[in-house]
């Protein structure tokens, strides 16, 4: 196991040195120059023709940046303390912007168009067509070019600049722990397992370490925070006039206000179940009813996965599925594109990306060899299929908006967790898997969309000019309320906050977890009742992409988003979980 040959992967297949670099720069240097030259042309006498043919360019365009930026930032995940890495990103950003500042002139003139002129330069290219559509649901929160130019130059050198200091100093966090008479020091990702320890001591002990390093660290941490807050609220809400700052991710997620308040409330409405299910787990380990306890796992044989023993087990469970499934999963592993590998330096989580439409898809993670990196290792993979499927389509509608962009991941989890139980038919496994299944929910449901809310009203506090440790207080009051008031919660879990990077990253974000999970639920309860019906209609599902709108591709797979009852459905799947392992006793 300790000479296991992880896989890493081979990022040479994208740029094999700096002077292919360069050539796809000074291409795209040249094809902005020759966007630029369509303005004239627009202004003089704009046809439909013309913005077919800019917007062919700016897909060409769209490709090759898109590349580039991939791979900046892949190199980057690989050693976040690389120098060079870190170089390459800076630069690409100032190309980037300076490149978007150009071409900036094309999205102002589209959006400004009367509705009936729009219509009628409408592009024959549909996808095209639908794209330049949805760019005008942002007209009464445009700006003028100049300052639309001057925002760019903003976020490349505010707001992505502290991005990139909060990810390079978390990155350097070390830990220290204890193993036999050693003391050995461990990066973030390496002591996360320890929260799932079996031993409980190994789990407070892990937490406490996680709490005081960023606890140590919250004052500049805060400040990264509450100056991000700052910029998203003069910027869209001041001057953008979002009504509120969550508008600004429901417009990009094609979901209104009032959609997302609802599906916010149904889940604040089973705070209960969750705390029902840790209540009785704690009470079936012996151990308190307390915050450190929450990934306790249920007493089984834990079983220590080498990596391949871990994808084989995924690819059969996405075979059992569906054939398709399974191939485009694979695909990610064939082209060396998965880099499961444990580094010093090395981005923690996970993520998948590609680098163009159609292209294999990246995998990011960290393998330690527990059933939860069997789960990441689904859900990665997940996302690369559902990019697969959907990558016959532009590059402006290939990816699924946020809250379905998760629903390929999820379900690949729950793919996996039927091959489990298949395979293990004892009660303790069982019982042990449902345990995980529900840990899973509260992560993926409850978790989320309670940091959501948390997102509102720190947003709101830091409006109203708080201190950061009164950010620690309402982050507090919000563990509180979604715990409920028998639960102990250590104080010094106020700082957790300070350690999801979404949260500083794209602000308002993690709901969609919540929004895909739920649906996932529904979906999986039509799946055992249809079949391989249910299959095709998936597949075609995951193939839409971003090409059409959520409430439409919803409604043709069999889920009203905005009946309560729809989302009601997927937590009275987790409440016959939590029956059936109440049942089963200790």
């Amino acid at each position: 196991m300790a000479h296991e040959k992880i896989p890493v992967w081979n990022l040479k297949q994208l740029y094999t040195n700096e002077n292919e670099l360069k050539k796809d720069w000074e291409h795209v240097q040249k094809q902005t120059q020759t966007f630029v030259n369509y303005r004239k042309k627009l202004e003089k006498r704009p046809t439909r023709e013309l913005v077919g043919e800019i917007m062919e360019q700016n897909e060409e365009m769209a490709r090759t940046t898109h590349r580039m930026g991939t791979y900046s930032m892949l190199q980057f995940a690989q050693n976040a303390q690389d120098e060079e890495a870190k170089a390459l990103q800076n630069r690409l950003t100032q190309f980037f912007t300076e490149m978007g500042n150009q071409t900036l002139y094309f999205g102002v003139w589209w959006k400004n168009l009367d509705e009936k002129t729009a219509q009628k330069l409408l592009p024959k290219n549909n996808e095209h067509a639908f794209a330049l559509n949805e760019m005008r649901k942002y007209r009464k929160h445009l700006l003028s070019e100049k300052e639309e130019q001057i925002i760019n130059l903003k976020d490349a050198n505010g707001n992505e600049a502290l991005i990139k200091l909060y990810e390079i100093a978390t990155s350097s966090y070390t830990f220290p722990w204890k193993k036999g008479r050693e003391t050995i020091h461990l990066s973030e990702e390496q002591l996360r397992p320890h929260i799932r320890s079996t031993n409980p001591k190994h789990r407070i002990h892990a937490y406490n370490l996680l709490w005081k390093k960023f606890g140590e660290h919250s004052g500049e941490l805060g400040e990264i925070y509450v100056n991000m807050v700052h910029d998203f609220w003069n910027e869209h809400v001041k001057l953008r006039k979002y009504p509120t700052p969550i508008s600004v991710r429901n417009k990009a997620n094609d979901l209104d206000d009032e959609l997302v308040e609802k599906f916010l409330h149904v889940c604040r409405e089973h705070t209960e179940l969750f705390e029902d299910y840790l209540h009785w787990k704690t009470n079936t380990l012996n151990v308190d009813f307390s915050r450190y306890h929450i990934y306790a796992p249920l007493p089984h044989k834990e079983k220590k996965y080498t990596f391949d023993e871990g994808y084989q087990l995924v690819m059969s469970a996405y075979e059992n599925f569906s054939p398709r499934f399974k191939e485009e999963a694979s695909r990610v592993r064939k082209a060396q594109r998965l880099d499961a590998q444990l580094r010093k330096g090395k981005r923690g989580g996970a993520f998948c990306a590609e680098a163009t439409p159609g292209d294999t898809s990246f995998v990011h993670m960290n393998w330690n060899g527990k059933l939860h990196d069997v789960y990441t290792l689904a859900h990665e993979l997940g996302h690369a299929t559902h990019n697969h499927l959907s990558g016959h389509h532009s590059i402006f509608l290939q990816s699924a908006g946020l809250p379905l962009a998760e629903t390929a991941s999820t379900f690949g989890e729950m793919l996996l967790a039927q091959k489990i139980l298949e395979n293990n038919p004892s009660i303790n496994t069982q019982r042990a898997m449902l345990a995980h299944q529900l840990d899973d929910a509260y992560a993926s449901i409850q978790r989320q969309a309670y940091f959501c809310m948390y997102e509102m009203d720190a947003f709101e506090l830091i409006h109203e000019g708080k201190s950061i440790p009164e950010l620690h207080e309402a982050y507090y009051r919000n563990l509180r309320e979604q715990f409920g008031k028998h639960m102990e919660i250590p104080v010094e879990a106020s700082y957790e906050w300070l350690m999801i990077p979404h949260l500083f990253e794209t602000p308002f974000y993690v709901y969609a977890y919540a929004f895909g999970q739920l649906l996932v639920l529904s979906l999986w309860e039509m799946y055992q009742k249809e079949g391989n019906d249910f299959v095709k209609r998936y597949e075609k599902f995951l193939s839409y992409g971003g090409s059409k709108h959520p409430e439409k591709m919803l409604h043709e797979i069999g889920f009203d988003p905005r009946n309560k009852q729809s989302w009601k459905k997927g937590f009275n799947v987790l409440e016959n979980k939590l029956k059936t392992i109440q049942k089963m006793g200790k």
